[in-house]
């Protein structure tokens, strides 16, 4: 998988099996919300693709109309990376690979595979059970046929190690080195990383190297298997490399051995050895090179000292005493732009401050491949305003932030327009420059923020980047790729003329003007006066700090680092001007200055070189395509099993174990989904099988169902002279078969409608033969109709939710949710039964501190008719201290408030690593009452109360003139109560405890319950021990998720 940044990622089949419960299920106990709780976020499909397969050789390319210019192309460079691939670890495939190609990264990230598995910061990726491949296409020439290798990489290691079968883990620096060597190139950035680890002493040793480690760069674990697969060929060839793959498979599949010792012969910790002595020596001649502190103070954020783990690009104040930065907030887990002082490095702001959607986007707008080899924002040179650009639905916007207020002042979408990057204001302050896609190429495009017209300024076929306006506006320097290189350009904005600045075979970054005719900019470059040794060479592309002269040519260098300068600026200065840049060293970014003396070196442009031919690159392989090998997808073409059926579980507070599981099967693209599901509770069991459409906006499905499950009826279905039953003995089942249709329609990512309809027949009954003989009498008596339902129905419903909320490794950390709900039965003579029901849940989430949470819910459900809802609740995080499931009724509903707080982060055992534990205090109150039965929610006057203090039995004359016996209440003397008192809600408060067992959160929790008044419990409760019974600590365990 190629990404810059790990997101957060779903399982796409679980996750749409518990929506279609939450549709399906919805007028019935839910015990599908034990397994997950939460309302979801949506992933909108903004498109409806056309998909069409055309086959080659080798593959099986998954391609829209709008792709088919490129399809030629993206064949050739297939085929091609197969050929190597195959060629170099001698490994062939047994079937066609399926290539699916999107033409845009936001397109891209519309996929079905994984749903959710696609952020900004993953370039591609590899799926490794049905042997997929996606990606989009929206990189220049060479990269993209690179990244084609990396993924295809992936996908023979599948074969050779088949993740199904194996039983130990795969390091990812052996799956993620393997695809980025065989790629075959080094990219500046990422030799830095593995140079810097050389140099700094802070290799891990890879036997061991798990995960991506503690470095601030995800990177980080590519570059070092990159190299560790270097060393394997020059150490013991191309056949080491296929040899330690398979002695791979041999010790995953078998679950032991020394892969190390069965591949080279040698231990894994002298491979360890070896390998770091490899690197030492391929990097020694750069130790003696400059480190960041020969440059003066590191005005980076500290990460020790403060929440800015990585600051990775900056933007100068117009005075140069200030600097915006992008930098990863550890508290927010998202990046921030921050102000620092130019002088000191003090945080001064953070104008992004809070969680992205409090500003009114998704995310930041981040270069993907270039990184920050070129600028992310641009500081207005006359006025306060900072541009930037968002992630707000498909498209990007550009945002225009006040740095003053941190008001946004401006959101202008560029929804004709994909993945715009590197904004430049120009010098009046009214247009923005910026690079962008259209067609899969990319161009230099030109804003104007009065009329909001955008205007192409390029119009070539080569990918330009990084736009930076000149200091009178009259022309702009850019950044372009030409023959597989980025090289300097400038573009009079008058006649549209472009001139190279740059020559070469270096890579040159974004530059900035010094004055009116200097540049300064990152560059590989090297004296070309003085050639170096060709091994050296391919160590040493190195960005180091270069200016040119515009006027005579004349180009200068200032460092010569031995890992990496990038993103330079230009601070301004009463005395003189100083040029700032972002450092890399053991592992961590900083910012440092210098200021213009005495160069290392000068040359003249012209000593690189000249204007030439620009040639674009060609694959190895040129595929012809063939117009009999391609036609449109079927609909259901290609349906196979979707992974491994998932397997969940749930403990309930009353101790009864909750487990379900599904199959689900897909089609390759994963927009047409059949799914079957089962889970049961007791003996209590619920099958379904469903069809879901999620190739458009708009997804529908059908489903089938067979639900059983349980309530428990309490004192107002049956006679109250029945008190003394017990739970277990008014338990009552509900059995509902039948089908239905739904649909939902996301506005955006945080809000969404759903629509239901269907057909089904409910039967309701107490377990107990003789109880429900009893309780439709009293039913009959009392309400002039049996409460339980025996019947058909026929419902529409249509629900509004939205969930903005944040979510940790823990749970919800910040945001909101609610879901609001109605839901409308006819009733058709006496065949089906009629029924209104409104049902509202809505959840707020406030962080304290980094993972501390204040929890708030409230839920309120109301149902009416002739054979109205009912609606369960209790225990579990419902109503802590509570019996499961305690509550019913017609009307219900319920509040709680939860403090929760971390304990212990993460634990360290025998094992290994463990989830940590976190504590909470939580209240409760609720309550639940049929319709035409009073419920009074509390009372602060005084009243009068004959208690029920036990039963007795007594004689009786049955109607069929036997002598029988029944049990009858006795009462105690009256008595008066006075205060504030819950009548007929219920409350309690107390302290929990959570960790993770299995992967599933476990809760310990110590509640007491009460109704705020002694005297009134007494009086309640005086058949069961009045107050002091029922205010006892009572302790429960549950597993499961907290709303």
């Amino acid at each position: 998988m190629s990404r810059t940044h790990r997101g957060r990622s779903a399982h796409g089949p679980w996750a749409v099996i518990c929506l279609v419960s939450l549709l399906t299920f919805g007028w019935a106990a839910d015990p599908m919300a034990q397994f997950n709780p939460y309302f979801g976020q949506n992933r909108v499909k903004y498109d409806d693709f056309d998909w069409h397969i055309y086959e080659t050789e080798h593959f099986e390319i998954f391609y829209y109309p709008e792709l088919e210019q490129h399809l030629e192309r993206v064949a050739s460079y297939a085929e091609s990376a197969y050929a190597q691939v195959s060629a170099d670890l001698t490994h062939d495939l047994a079937t066609l690979i399926p290539l699916v190609v999107f033409k845009t990264h936001s397109e891209f990230e519309q996929q079905n595979v994984i749903p959710g598995a696609v952020s900004e910061g993953v370039g591609a990726f590899a799926e490794p059970f049905r042997r997929r491949i996606l990606l989009p296409i929206d990189e220049p020439p060479d990269q993209l046929y690179r990244l084609i290798t990396h993924e295809l990489t992936h996908q023979f290691a599948f074969d050779i190690v088949p993740r199904s079968a194996i039983r130990r883990g795969i390091p990812l620096w052996v799956d993620e080195g393997l695809a980025d060597y065989m790629a075959g190139i080094w990219r500046p950035l990422d030799l830095m990383q593995v140079r810097d680890a050389a140099l700094a002493d802070i290799l891990p040793e890879m036997s061991q190297f798990d995960g991506y480690g503690n470095f601030s760069s995800l990177r980080v674990v590519y570059n070092l298997g990159h190299a560790a697969f270097e060393f394997m060929e020059e150490r013991w060839g191309k056949e080491g490399v296929r040899e330690f793959l398979f002695s791979l498979r041999k010790t995953a599949i078998g679950g032991g051995g020394d892969i190390y010792d069965d591949a080279f012969d040698i231990p894994a910790d002298e491979f360890d050895d070896e390998f770091e002595d490899y690197i030492r020596e391929r990097f020694q001649e750069f130790r003696d090179k400059e480190r960041p502190d020969d440059y003066g103070r590191d005005l980076a954020p500290d990460p020790l000292e403060t929440q800015y783990a990585a600051t990775v690009s900056i933007e100068p104040s117009p005075s140069g005493d200030l600097m915006a930065a992008f930098s990863q907030n550890r508290k927010d887990g998202e990046i921030d732009i921050v102000l620092l002082s130019a002088t000191t490095g003090e945080v001064v702001s953070n104008l992004t401050d809070g969680f992205n959607r409090n500003l009114g986007f998704e995310s930041l707008g981040l270069p993907l491949l270039r990184f920050n080899q070129v600028p992310w924002m641009s500081w207005s040179p006359v006025d306060d305003r900072l541009a930037y650009f968002v992630r707000k639905g498909k498209f990007r916007s550009l945002l225009m932030q006040n740095v003053v207020t941190r008001e946004v002042e401006d959101l202008i979408p560029l929804d004709m327009l994909d993945e715009p990057e590197s904004p430049d204001i120009s010098p009046d302050g009214r247009t923005v420059a910026f690079s962008a896609l259209q067609g899969a190429v990319g161009d230099i495009y030109l804003l104007d923020l009065g009329t909001k017209e955008v205007t192409n300024l390029t119009e070539d076929g080569f990918a330009d980047y990084a736009p930076t306006f000149s200091p009178d506006g009259s022309y702009l320097v850019y950044v372009a790729r030409i023959s597989g290189n980025n090289k300097l350009f400038k573009l009079d904005l008058e006649t549209k003329a472009k001139t190279q600045l740059t020559f070469g075979t270096a890579t040159d970054a974004a530059a900035q003007f010094l004055d009116d005719h200097t540049l300064t900019f990152a560059s590989t470059a090297t004296d070309p006066l003085a050639p170096i040794d060709p091994t050296q060479a391919a160590n040493a592309e190195i960005y180091n700090i270069w200016t040119l002269d515009l006027d005579n040519g004349e180009l200068r260098q200032y460092t010569d680092t031995a890992t990496g300068n990038v993103s330079t600026i230009v601070l301004r200065g009463d005395e003189e001007d100083r040029i700032a840049f972002v450092t890399y060293f053991k592992g961590l970014y900083g910012i440092h200055t210098l200021v213009r003396e005495e160069p290392l070196y000068t040359a003249a442009a012209t000593d690189f070189g000249g204007p030439g031919a620009n040639i674009d690159f060609q694959a190895p392989l040129t595929h012809n395509v063939i117009a009999a090998n391609n036609r449109r997808k079927g609909r259901f073409e290609k349906m196979f099993l979707d992974g491994a059926p998932p397997i969940n579980i749930g403990v309930m507070s009353n101790g009864d174990v909750m487990g379900g599981t599904a199959i689900s099967f897909t089609d390759v693209l994963g927009d047409q989904s059949f799914q079957f599901q089962a889970y049961s509770i007791q003996q209590f069991r619920t099958i379904a099988g469903s069809y879901f459409n999620l190739s458009g906006r708009f997804q529908y499905g059908f489903q089938g169902f067979s639900q059983e499950s349980f309530f428990y009826g309490n004192n107002g279905f049956y006679d109250p002279s029945l008190l003394f039953l017990s739970r277990d003995d008014a338990q009552a089942t509900s059995s509902t078969r039948g089908g239905t249709a739904f649909g939902i329609y996301p506005f955006d990512r945080f809000r969404r409608v759903e629509f239901t309809g269907g057909m089904f027949h409910t039967k309701e009954e107490f377990r107990n033969e003789a109880l429900e003989q009893q309780a439709v009498q009293f039913q009959e008596q009392q309400f002039g109709t049996s409460l339980f339902r025996d019947g058909a129905q026929i419902p529409f419903g249509a629900s509004f939710i939205q969930e903005t909320t944040v979510f940790r490794e823990f749970g919800p950390v910040d945001g909101n949710a609610m879901r609001l709900a109605y839901q409308y039965a006819p009733s058709i003579g006496t065949t089906f039964l009629g029924k209104q029901t409104f049902d509202a849940d809505g959840r707020y989430y406030k962080r304290i501190g980094q993972t501390g949470v204040l929890a708030l819910r409230g839920r309120w459900f109301n149902s009416f008719g002739d054979f109205p809802d009912f609606h369960f609740f209790g225990g579990n995080g419902d109503m802590r201290g509570f019996e499961y499931l305690e509550f019913i009724g017609h009307e219900a509903g319920h509040v709680n408030a939860e403090l929760r707080f971390p304990l212990i982060e993460a634990m360290l055992t025998p094992i290994g690593v463990l989830g940590g534990i976190r504590g909470t205090f939580f209240f409760n109150l609720g309550g639940a009452s049929l319709n035409d039965v009073p419920f009074k929610l509390s009372s602060g006057s005084t009243e009068t109360f004959t208690p029920v203090v036990g039963f007795v039995q007594e004689g009786v004359v049955l109607p069929d003139g036997t002598l029988g016996t029944q049990i009858v209440p006795t009462f105690g003397p009256e008595q008066a109560v006075s205060g504030f008192r819950l009548v007929d809600a219920r409350a309690s408060y107390g302290i929990g405890l959570t960790t993770f067992v299995i992967g599933f959160p476990a809760h310990f929790d110590w509640s007491w319950r009460t109704l705020f008044n002694k005297g009134w419990e007494d009086v309640a409760f005086a058949s069961a021990g009045g107050s002091e019974e029922y205010r006892k600590p009572r302790f429960d365990f549950w597993i499961g998720y907290d709303f």
